[in-house]
């Protein structure tokens, strides 16, 4: 059973800064064909959203796993966790062997231990809208 699911889609604000691609594309083939440099700005601004979209990280949990882009760990080893607010995240991002997934228009976080003594990664830290509902999830509540 999914206890928390959120996907780190870009906000309203990206898609209006997006825009900037609607210029370059008319731009590329204005020159040789008006209609195709339109064609060109639209399918350039609609493939680039498409692509924030489809390939934007996913965060479960689940009742026994918890999975963080690419990365799955068992909820067994995962150990205390942290909220994080932007001014903080520079400090949690210094470990270099900490798992990342981190979306730059999304200033908060949580910061997870992970309690496995074979596992060379000491923490994740996972950019997120709801951290408290993700650290409630996590510890079950």
């Amino acid at each position: 059973m999914i206890r928390y699911q959120e996907s780190l889609t870009p906000s309203w604000t990206f898609h209006l800064a997006l825009l900037v691609v609607l210029p370059m594309g008319f731009g590329m083939l204005a020159p040789i064909n008006i209609i195709a440099g339109y064609v060109a700005a639209v399918t350039f601004y609609a493939v680039s959203l498409v692509v924030f979209i489809v390939f934007a990280p996913r965060i479960i949990v689940t009742d026994s796993h918890f999975r963080a882009g690419r990365a799955v760990i068992e909820r067994t080893l995962v150990g205390d966790t942290t909220v994080i607010e932007k001014p903080e995240r520079n400090g949690a991002l210094s470990d270099a062997r900490t798992w990342k997934v981190i979306r730059a228009w999304i200033p908060r976080g949580l910061s997870i231990v992970v309690n496995d003594p074979n596992d060379p990664t000491p923490s994740w830290y996972v950019s997120t809208r709801n951290p408290e509902k993700l650290r409630d999830a996590l510890r079950g509540i």
